[in-house]
């Protein structure tokens, strides 16, 4: 790999002397190679010189083609901004080509930032562009392009929680992939969607059907024996015996895995592997290991954040730009001179209002706002809990069986028994004379919780219930109203109150102190 990666470096710095020398197949060769490479450093570093090349010799296909990779390199590494500022390129350059593949694939990229960052209506209106522009392909092109639009979709719905339709978008992307005449194109195709499919069952609870496609993926991979395919297929492995229960073979794939992700430097699955493994090793009673992986979950999460944040940053400013330039042709159409002017002063004048507006808005967000959020939330879950309880059963669970189950866990919850450090799934499950599988899913469908959020819920909404009816307990530390709500671990505690709250103990603490000294 070191061989390659320098004889590469070494031909990028040749080229960027003697571009006039290297034709367009040489171009496509050295993409290639580079493409291939495990440090997404060093294929970004030698792509963006190919890039640079094709430039200059103006070879269209050497543009997109780099353009592509490097979207994909940036994509797996999590920066997303520099992701949208190259697809929106990759978009230009192949309408300008008159591309239609690279334009469905940029269209595919922008689709997938945006629907990751929330902005829903832009994802659909990019999907259907997409769509649009695929009817242009023919033959595998098509069958390619096609199947990753409904695959960009069956995310999109499962970021919406529709897991019904993520389902249906899945098999029909699935049935695309079938179509594909390459079986090298077809295979790589068939990893990423045999594991998508295995998700989407997952999601629903079918884990045979999980496990099945995950191998399916598995398989296929080793064949290709890439490190991004061989990484994507391990990862899918884990995620399904995880969601399975099966904590043993969950821990095997993830420890096999982890390696290659912190090689390849893909801040989501790191994140979502971080917080697996600490989960199943505090279910487990494995504290040192807990400890460890929710660690290292704590500080990847925190650093997403921060890429997230500017990433929407960057998607808000992309759409600002792109309703600029359609409200500047309209204007150039329909007006001219002075009127023109008076049009650009007002556009931008309502444009700086709304900034100026959103930031007021986003200085007045305060504790109070947070603490308000909180509780209604609160009041969200008890309400669909309580209707759920009347309409839905658990699957191979009696009706009378449930509803003891059921009155254990109230009983359970008056009682305070969840404010015990010792308190596990398998030991209540003793208690309740019952098994954990059982247990495990009348806590889900009942409390719309894992049982790790089932209990940390408790703990938190007793707490805050205390902090607020008894001042006495606003003098105390914050490690002690750790231990007198359950937690072992003063940062875990910390941790979990902030995500159930939106802030801090400490904050927490403040805002109560400050709104006793007004009521006084």
């Amino acid at each position: 790999m070191k061989i390659k990666f320098y004889f590469l470096l070494l031909v990028a710095f040749f080229l960027k002397t003697n571009a006039q020398l290297y034709t367009p197949d040489t171009i496509d060769s050295l993409i290639t190679k580079a493409s291939k490479l495990t440090d997404k450093n060093k294929s970004i570093f030698i792509i963006s010189e190919i890039y640079n090349q094709s430039d200059k010799i103006n070879y269209g296909k050497g543009k997109m083609r780099s353009l592509f990779y490097l979207i994909s390199d940036y994509n797996y590494m999590g920066n997303e901004k520099k992701a949208l500022e190259l697809s929106n390129k990759l978009l230009e350059v192949a309408q300008k080509e008159k591309n239609h593949l690279y334009e469905v694939r940029a269209l595919i990229k922008l689709a997938n930032i945006y629907a990751h960052s929330n902005f829903y209506n832009k994802t659909e209106e990019t999907l259907e562009k997409a769509l649009s522009a695929s009817k242009n392909l023919e033959g595998d092109d098509y069958y390619v392009a096609v199947g990753n639009i409904y695959r960009c979709k069956s995310i999109f719905e499962e970021l919406k929680n529709n897991l019904p339709q993520q389902l249906i978008y899945d098999k029909i992307a699935l049935q695309y992939c079938l179509k594909i005449n390459s079986e090298k194109i077809k295979q790589n195709e068939l990893v990423t969607q045999y594991t998508n499919l295995a998700s989407s069952y997952s999601d629903i609870e079918k884990s045979d059907s999980a496990i099945y496609y995950s191998r399916q993926a598995f398989i296929i991979s080793k064949k290709i024996h890439t490190p991004v395919t061989e990484a994507n297929a391990l990862f899918g492995m884990a995620r399904t015996y995880y969601s399975a229960d099966k904590k043993d073979s969950a821990i095997y794939y993830y420890k096999k895995v982890l390696p290659l992700l912190i090689k390849l430097k893909n801040p989501t699955k790191l994140l979502i592997l971080y917080e697996n493994m600490s989960f199943m090793y505090e279910e487990l009673g494995d504290t040192k290991n807990f400890m460890i992986y929710n660690t290292k979950a704590l500080e990847q999460f925190n650093s997403n954040q921060v890429n997230k944040k500017i990433l929407i940053d960057s998607v808000s400013n992309q759409i600002l730009l792109d309703k600029q330039k359609e409200q500047d042709t309209k204007v150039y159409i329909i007006i001219s001179g002075f009127a023109i002017l008076i049009i650009i002063i007002i556009f931008f004048t309502i444009k700086l209002l709304i900034r100026y507006k959103k930031i007021k808005e986003l200085k007045t967000i305060t504790e109070i706002g947070l603490i308000e959020k909180y509780e209604k939330q609160l009041q969200e879950k008890l309400e669909i809990r309580n209707s759920e309880k009347e309409i839905t059963t658990v699957s191979n669970i009696s009706d009378e069986k449930e509803n003891e189950l059921i009155k254990k866990l109230n009983n359970f919850e008056k009682r305070e028994q969840y404010l015990s450090q010792e308190t596990s799934l398998s030991s209540i499950a003793s208690a309740f004379n019952t098994n954990v599988n059982y247990l495990s899913k009348i806590i889900k469908k009942n409390k719309d919780n894992n049982f790790n959020g089932y209990i940390n819920e408790l703990r938190i909404n007793y707490i805050t219930q205390k902090l607020k009816t008894n001042p006495e307990y606003l003098t105390y530390k914050i490690a002690y109203l750790a231990e007198e709500c359950g937690f072992s671990s003063y940062g875990y505690f910390v941790n979990i109150f902030k995500q159930q709250t939106g802030i801090t103990p400490s904050k927490f603490i403040d805002y109560l102190k400050k709104n006793n000294n007004k009521n006084m």
